[in-house]
């Protein structure tokens, strides 16, 4: 079988080799998989950051729409308001103001008499 201790070396030489190869081959593959791996979780999060990002945009589009017609509203409670408080406390301190007034005039008409 082996002639010489040349032969029994290119024997051992030549299974070395395989299994280095085998092993090149699977540490190729494992490499390839991690690859394929990392690929698909990177377009997973590039999905996740693009629906994220729609959401966000979705939400600031509505909260402007909300704010536009919250300035209509604004404006229209704002001129309620002065209508209808600010017309009442006006009427309310004018009258005051005519009351205060016919009591100076009473008090002075009084002081006149005697």
């Amino acid at each position: 079988m082996f002639d010489s201790t040349k032969d029994l070396l290119y024997i051992v030489l030549s299974l070395s080799i395989l299994w280095f190869t085998v092993f090149l081959c699977w540490v190729l593959y494992q490499a390839a998989r991690a690859l394929k791996n990392f690929n698909e979780i990177i377009e997973n999060v590039t999905d996740k950051l693009e629906m994220i990002s729609d959401a966000v945009e979705f939400i600031r589009n509505k909260v402007d729409n909300i704010t536009g017609k919250m300035g209509i509203v604004s404006t229209m409670a704002t001129g309620l308001i002065e209508k209808f408080l600010v017309g009442k406390l006006s009427d309310k301190l004018e009258e005051r103001m005519d009351k205060k007034k016919t009591k100076k005039k009473i008090t002075k008409s009084k002081s006149k008499n005697k």
